[in-house]
C-alpha cells in the first residue's frame, strides 16, 4: 500500500534548486548593498582624512596668530618703553604721546586666518612705524646731550685765584728767550689747586711727560681733546669717565716749568686751537 505522506513531500533536489534560486536572486542585492557599505566606509575615511588635515593646519595657523601675537606684545612693550624713557628723561611728557598703534584694529570681526593675519600686520607696521620715530628721536636727543655736555666750555681752575700768565701763540721761551709757539695758554696759581674737567670725556693719559711733568688728557669726542700740563698730584685713571668740572689733578711745578701754573690745551684732530676760545667770558 502506497504511504500518502511521502507521495505529497517534494523531493530533496527540488528544495536545494528553489533556495539557490533564491540565493541567486539576492545576490545581485548584496553585492550592490556591500558596494554601497564599502563606499560609504571609504567616504568616511576621506571625511575623516579631510577633518584631520584641517584640524592640523588650523592648530598651525593658530601657532603662527600666537607668535605673532607674541611677537607684537614685545613690540609694542619696548615702544612703551622707549616713549616713557623719553618722557622722564627729557621731560617731555607734552611732546610725546604715548598712544599705542591703533587697537580697534583687532576687535573687528575678521572673516578668516587670512583677514586676521593682514590685521596683525597693519598692527605690526604701525607698531614699527612709531617705534622707528621713537628711536630716531630718542638718537637725536642723545646726541644732543652728548653733544652738551662733551662741548668744552668752562674754566680748568674754577675756584679762582689765578692769572692768565701766557696767552696762546708767539711768545718768548722762559728757558731760551728765544720766540717760540705757545700751543696752550698758562695760569698761575697755588700748589695743590684743584684743576677741573672743562668738558665730560674720558681720560686718555695719565703719564708723567719730560717737558710737561704731570700730564693729564681727555678725550671728549669727535677728535676734541683738552691737556692738563705740569700738574703736581693726578687725581683720575686712564679710561676713567669724568663729567664736566670733575677734579682731576692738583696744580703743581712738574717738568719744564718756571712756576706753579697749570699749561692748559685743546686740540681738534690734533691741532692745537686757542684755549681762550673756550674759557666762560
Amino acid at each position: 500500500m502506497t504511504n500518502p505522506t511521502l507521495a505529497v513531500a517534494p523531493s530533496r533536489p527540488l528544495f536545494h534548486r528553489f533556495f539557490m534560486v533564491l540565493a541567486l536572486l539576492q545576490l545581485p542585492l548584496a553585492l550592490y548593498l556591500y558596494s554601497q557599505w564599502q563606499n560609504t566606509q571609504q567616504h568616511n575615511q576621506q571625511l575623516a582624512r579631510q577633518l584631520e588635515q584641517q584640524q592640523r593646519s588650523q592648530q598651525l595657523q593658530l601657532k603662527r596668530i600666537g607668535q605673532r601675537l607674541g611677537q607684537l606684545q614685545a613690540e609694542l612693550g619696548q615702544l612703551t618703553a622707549v616713549g616713557q624713557r623719553l618722557v622722564n628723561d627729557y621731560d617731555l611728557g607734552d611732546e610725546i604721546s604715548l598712544q599705542r598703534p591703533d587697537p580697534n584694529l583687532l576687535k573687528r570681526p575678521f572673516s578668516g586666518f587670512a583677514d586676521l593675519h593682514q590685521g596683525l600686520a597693519r598692527l605690526s607696521a604701525q607698531s614699527r612705524e612709531q617705534g622707528m620715530t621713537l628711536a630716531a628721536l630718542e638718537s637725536l636727543l642723545l646726541n644732543l646731550h652728548i653733544n652738551e655736555i662733551t662741548r668744552i666750555q668752562g674754566h680748568p681752575v674754577p675756584d679762582g685765584g689765578v692769572r692768565l700768565s701766557s696767552g696762546f701763540g708767539q711768545r718768548r721761551d722762559p728757558f731760551t728767550g728765544r720766540t717760540r709757539w705757545h700751543k696752550g695758554v698758562d695760569f698761575s696759581g697755588k700748589l695743590g689747586q684743584p684743576i677741573a674737567a672743562t668738558a665730560a670725556g674720558v681720560v686718555s693719559t695719565v703719564e708723567h711727560h719730560p717737558a710737561f711733568g704731570g700730564l693729564v688728557e681727555i678725550n671728549h669726542g669727535q677728535g676734541w681733546i683738552t691737556r692738563y700740563a705740569h700738574v703736581d698730584t693726578k687725581l683720575v685713571e686712564v679710561g676713567e669717565y669724568v663729567e664736566k668740572g670733575q677734579h682731576i689733578a692738583l696744580m703743581g711745578r712738574t717738568g719744564r716749568a718756571t712756576g706753579v701754573h697749570l699749561h692748559y690745551e685743546v686740540l681738534k684732530g690734533n691741532k692745537q686751537l686757542d684755549p681762550a676760545r673756550f674759557l666762560p667770558n
